[in-house]
């Protein structure tokens, strides 16, 4: 695993494998949403340049649904939903501005004026490449929690859960699961 940094300068996203990263929101209508950062890895209108990224976002265990940026400003506009895990698109959504992906709203290219074929490009086969994404969740320009993406899986998670500097927390998923498999407390010198 990469040797990381804690205390660099004061960055939502330190990316690794140099991709288009896209911005979105998820949130719960109550609160501020939370303002995500990430690589696209999926190029839906097939253009040859990734503008989407490939996720689980209908929490049916699969990353077959995409977040979206149809025109390309880096910003995500548009989850479209694969529901019935058959590759396709049948649901698409736009943000409310607050993070929730409520609106719905037609594939893009079908007739809703944004240029993109009707069904998503397929998911890839190798795995994402490494990735580290640093994000300051109180707004006081340093990183509160630190994620470690390997495989497309979230394997690290360490927290400064006192928004003093210095990591009090680290989750560690060793096999990708999605579970916890080990825990450590208070700094160590791989962060």
């Amino acid at each position: 695993m990469p040797e990381i940094g804690w205390n660099r300068p004061a960055s939502r996203c330190v990316q690794l494998d140099m991709e288009p990263v896209l911005e979105y929101l998820f949130g719960t209508g109550d609160g501020d949403p939370t303002h995500w950062h990430t690589a696209a890895d999926a190029d839906p209108d097939g253009d040859g340049v990734r503008n989407a990224l490939w996720l689980d976002f209908d929490g049916d265990g699969r990353a077959d649904d995409l977040m979206w940026d149809v025109d390309a400003d880096g910003v995500v506009d548009v989850a479209a939903l694969d529901l019935d895990d058959d590759g396709t698109a049948e649901a698409c959504f736009r943000d409310s501005g607050n993070g929730v992906w409520a609106i719905p709203t037609a594939r893009p290219g079908a007739g809703g004026g944004d240029a993109a074929p009707t069904t998503p490009s397929t998911p890839p086969s190798t795995p994402p490449p490494t990735r580290v994404e640093s994000h300051d969740l109180d707004g006081d320009g340093v990183p509160d929690v630190e994620v470690i993406v390997e495989g497309g899986a979230v394997r690290r998670l360490s927290i400064d859960d006192d928004h003093d500097g210095t990591i009090d927390q680290i989750l560690i998923d060793t096999d990708g699961d999605g579970v916890v498999d080990d825990y450590e407390e208070g700094a160590t010198g791989s962060r």
